[in-house]
């Protein structure tokens, strides 16, 4: 269970939310909804006590399992943990089972009597495994990890050698193996396939605690909640019904106060035109006019608060200088971490303008791939060549250019040597203009996402390399950046589980990895997008 009495946040000078009060009890399943920047992080994380409201109170009880939308890497047990022993930690099982295989090394290098103490230890290890429900919660743990699309080779894995992605569907993963009465998840869609979306949603429609989830992944909203939490202009609303029902809500209840005000407009303006008219006329003319214009101030104390719909995102890539005819080409390329083989013999070459989508399974090497064309990582074999009067802009799915403890304002900086103004009203156009100063890490996912896009946008970059940039953006701002793509000159290499976003973008060909194989694009490909 969870309760908010009337909670006030505040970010540095500005007010997130003020006077919100809501319940979360078991059997509760509530979207939060609201357009990037509102607040829904910052109030998810006070919710589960990372951070103190200004005012007001939160009351918790029972287990609470909060998902984060950040893919930082978590505290470790143990700082060579895999995959499998982080999931069964939820349950104190993966601790346990790490000191097992430690008490089995030691028995194999002791001898007499320190031996047979090390065997008692082992036995008694074991013991409080099979106790707890090892065996079975291990197999359990497994279905919950493949459910989510993360393999066998992963679970295996150091959690501190995965991608931002992988790391995510591991926290994702021990959260729902948790058991808890209460689950905050923020995004958890992101990163996944269409077969492990479509299990989420069906594990959550069956979830039995309280649920408060934040997604821009509308049929998860339709189809896993009952009621939506709408963050707005510092307040709360609470709407019942799915994502559907809300927005048709939403609207009406807008209507009603737009009818509401204009009739008190009418009424207010009415009287005042009648108390000018009687104004210094007969003693009792001036008595009635002095009520009417206490009944229009009273009106006035009274308006019902008509709020806009919000600004929009304005997103426009300048037109880049044109770069040779091949602006960027790799040949034989291979990477492996450790003894895990991403890929190996990977050679393409793009044309001037061209659209390449970049496609295949999670842990198939899509995003690694990207790094290396940017140079962020190196190939262990094969080479970029960068082609003439290329230039590159690289958007990093887990922003990795956007550092904690730098402002807003200066990781444009990094990137422009633009005057200031200029800087300010760009960042304006991305609905950051009040957030310059900001430490950027403090930033939520989706305000991250166009930080790294207006620095992509100022950087004037003629070959853009995009690793699911429609991650975290509400739908505004995802159309917004659609638009201007469209009307992109440059050349585009794209990684998307969006299949709109794909489809808006009419990719000219496209890359199955980890085998890079290259191909024509056709529409029937879109099947495979949500897949991939």
């Amino acid at each position: 269970m969870l309760i908010a009495r009337d909670v006030r946040i505040e970010v540095g000078p500005r007010i997130l939310l003020e006077g919100a009060s809501f319940s979360l009890q078991p059997g509760d399943k509530v979207g939060l909804v609201g357009r990037n920047g509102t607040g829904k992080t910052t109030l998810m994380r006070t919710l589960v006590g990372y951070r103190s409201p200004a005012a007001g109170s939160i009351l918790r009880s029972g287990n609470l399992g909060y998902f984060s939308q950040e893919a930082a890497l978590p505290d470790l047990e143990h700082p060579d943990a895999t995959a499998l022993e982080r999931i069964l930690a939820a349950r104190e099982i993966g601790a346990l089972q790490r000191r097992i295989e430690d008490a089995r090394r030691k028995i194999e290098r002791l001898e007499g009597e320190r031996r047979d103490r090390a065997i008692r230890n082992h036995a008694r290890l074991q013991d409080q495994f099979e106790a707890r429900g090892g065996f079975v919660a291990e197999a359990e743990a497994k279905r919950t990890a493949a459910s989510l699309g993360i393999g066998n080779d992963e679970l295996s894995q150091p959690v501190a050698t995965m991608s931002g992605g992988q790391r995510r569907r591991v926290e994702l993963a021990r959260i729902l193996f948790a058991e808890t009465e209460v689950m905050l998840l923020d995004e958890p869609t992101n990163h996944l396939d269409l077969d492990a979306k479509t299990w989420l949603m069906g594990y959550l429609g069956d979830y039995r605690g309280a649920l408060l989830v934040v997604s821009h992944d509308l049929p998860l909203l339709d189809e896993a909640i009952t009621s939506v939490l709408s963050l707005e202009h510092g307040e709360i609303d609470a709407f019942r019904g799915n994502y559907s029902h809300f927005l048709t809500e939403r609207d009406r209840r807008r209507e009603q106060r737009q009818r509401e005000r204009k009739h008190q407009d009418e009424k207010i303006a009415q009287l005042e035109a009648t108390v000018a008219r009687f104004k210094g006329t007969t003693e009792k003319m001036a008595r009635k006019a002095k009520t009417m214009q206490t009944r229009a101030d009273r009106i006035k104390r009274e308006l019902v608060e008509v709020r806009g719909r919000g600004k929009s995102v304005a997103v426009r890539f300048p037109q880049p200088e044109p770069s040779g005819r091949t602006p960027l080409k790799a040949e034989g390329l291979a990477k492996s971490y450790g003894d895990n083989l991403v890929f190996v013999d990977v050679d393409f070459d793009l044309d001037r303008s061209e659209r390449l989508l970049i496609m295949g399974l999670n842990g198939a090497g899509k995003t690694t791939l990207l790094r290396i064309l940017a140079g962020v990582e190196t190939p262990d074999l094969g080479e970029v060549d960068v082609g003439y009067n290329a230039s590159l802009g690289y958007y990093a799915q887990e922003h990795e250019q956007i550092k904690p403890g730098i402002s807003v304002f200066d990781h444009m900086r990094e990137v422009s040597d633009q005057p200031d103004p200029i800087l300010r009203t760009l960042l304006g156009h991305f609905l950051l203009g009040d957030k310059v100063d900001q430490d950027a890490g403090t930033l939520s996912g989706g305000e991250k996402t166009k930080l790294a896009l207006c620095r992509l946008v100022v950087s004037r970059p003629n070959v853009l390399l995009l690793d699911e940039p429609t991650n975290n953006l509400d739908p505004q701002a995802k159309e917004a950046l659609v638009e201007a793509l469209r009307v992109y000159q440059g050349t585009i290499v794209l990684v998307s589980h969006d299949t709109d976003f794909v489809a808006d973008l009419h990719p000219d060909r496209v890359m199955m990895m980890p085998d890079g194989d290259v191909d024509y694009f056709d529409e029937s490909l879109l099947e495979l997008v949500a897949m991939a």
